[in-house]
């Protein structure tokens, strides 16, 4: 008599990866919240367990760490960001060979105005980029290495008089503004009389800040590739 087979696992139903995905959202939506409101420090597996209501070792299984977590938080909300930069400079690259400055960082910036894009993001960076520099460095160069190797290329294009060196500090000063705006849609009012900036014209104040800063004559530094040759 032919024995009977074994019956399907579990959590390869379709109604067990359903719960499972549900799960996790709301163990990522409760971390989301408590590492914005509180910072990485202060936020707790076990209070963001008691937050998403499930059990420690929920959050243990799907995240492994409190650090996995942040990790999946962060990738969760910039992963979008990356595709929609990375599918805009595509289209760009299909209309103009050799786009200007201006159009590349527009392609860039663009997902900040975006209203798809999740209103804790720029709460989120902002919050991230306050955390001590061996936590926050390494899951930020993991998160943009690719899409800021992908765009300082083409810039290069567009800016072939600037060392590599000159042109990823300039970079790096552009990335800078932006975690800026994240945290701050509108300049201080520093005790002035004048109407209150709108926040809608952060992007577009920056767009032109930028252009104009990676635009200016070079300095003249070389990297130290091209010095010590």
């Amino acid at each position: 008599m032919a024995r009977s087979l074994p019956s399907a696992d579990p959590s390869r139903r379709p109604e067990a990866r359903s719960e499972s995905a549900e799960t996790q959202t709301r163990i990522l939506d409760a971390a989301e919240t408590l590492f914005i409101e509180n910072g990485y420090s202060a936020t707790s597996l076990r209070a963001v367990a008691g937050r998403a209501g499930v059990n420690l070792a929920a959050a243990h299984y799907h995240f492994g760490s409190k650090e996995g977590l942040l990790r999946a938080c962060v990738h969760r909300r910039l992963e979008p960001v990356h595709e929609a930069r990375m599918a805009g400079l595509d289209a760009l690259l299909a209309r103009e060979p050799r786009p200007s400055v201006r159009e590349i960082l527009a392609v860039f910036l663009a997902p900040l105005a975006d209203e798809s894009t999740p209103t804790t993001l720029p709460r989120l960076m902002a919050r991230l980029y306050g955390e001590p520099h061996s936590l926050s460095r390494p899951l930020i160069e993991a998160e943009f290495t690719p899409t800021a190797r992908r765009f300082l290329a083409v810039m290069r294009e567009a800016l072939p008089e600037l060392a590599p060196d000159e042109l990823r500090w300039r970079f790096h000063f552009v990335i800078g503004a932006m975690i800026h705006l994240f945290a701050f849609d509108r300049p201080p009012d520093f005790g002035g009389t004048a109407p209150a900036p709108r926040p809608d014209r952060g992007v577009e104040d920056l767009l032109g800040f930028a252009v104009a800063g990676l635009e200016r004559p070079p300095t003249g530094r070389r990297d130290a590739r091209e010095e010590s040759r």
